[in-house]
């Protein structure tokens, strides 16, 4: 049975984090502005600090917010009307709006998920969540409910379901840069963008 959607949100706006089936792997979830839930993240997954979480955004509209999308040229667009939602991550030069403790390097990572119920939360939480795949640092992310219970003493919610199963490939813009295999293929990815590259 689901959780209900308000106690959900009461818990991440209060500092809380939440364990989440998502369509890719079962994930954690925090407030991005809150410093606390953040290091309690990287805490849980005994995570290098400089290695930052990712952002779930609600739409395109509140990713272009957090986006210097006019570095990113016309791939963004190619790329977020044809993979999102979904499977697939943009590692894109961040606006001045980007919560700061997501952004490396000038950089953030943003996806929309393929998840109509997760969306509803992000866009209750204000249109973005940090995010992160819910395991330890270096191992694989947990397959399952069950095994997404061994965190709860860690975690203040875990959230009934089935992940996808397989992390979302992550693209790097405007480098052009494929950072990590997954669902959507490179070649899917470079076919998308032949239109962009070819023309001056």
């Amino acid at each position: 049975m689901d959780l209900d959607l308000g106690k959900i949100v009461e818990t991440l706006k209060r500092g809380g984090v939440v364990a989440w089936p998502t369509d890719t792997t079962w994930g954690l979830l925090a407030a991005a502005e809150c410093p606390e839930a953040i290091e309690r993240i990287f805490e849980i997954k005994g995570r290098p600090r400089e290695k930052p979480l990712q952002l779930l955004v609600a739409n395109v509209a509140v990713a272009e917010e957090l986006t210097d999308v006019d570095r990113c040229g016309l791939a963004w667009k190619l790329l977020t009307e044809r993979f999102w939602p979904g499977a697939l991550t943009l590692v894109v030069p961040a606006s001045a709006k980007a919560p700061a403790a997501l952004v490396h390097a000038g950089k953030v990572g943003l996806r929309i998920p393929n998840d109509d119920r997760l969306r509803e939360l992000i866009a209750a939480m204000g249109g973005w969540l940090a995010a992160t795949s819910l395991n330890r640092s270096g191992e694989a992310p947990a397959a399952s409910y069950e095994e997404a219970l061994t965190f709860a003493d860690e975690v203040d919610l875990v959230h009934p379901g089935k992940s996808g199963g397989t992390a979302s490939s992550v693209y790097e813009l405007p480098e052009g840069r494929l950072l990590r295999s997954g669902p959507v293929s490179e070649s899917e990815i470079e076919a998308v963008l032949e239109a962009a590259w070819t023309k001056d």
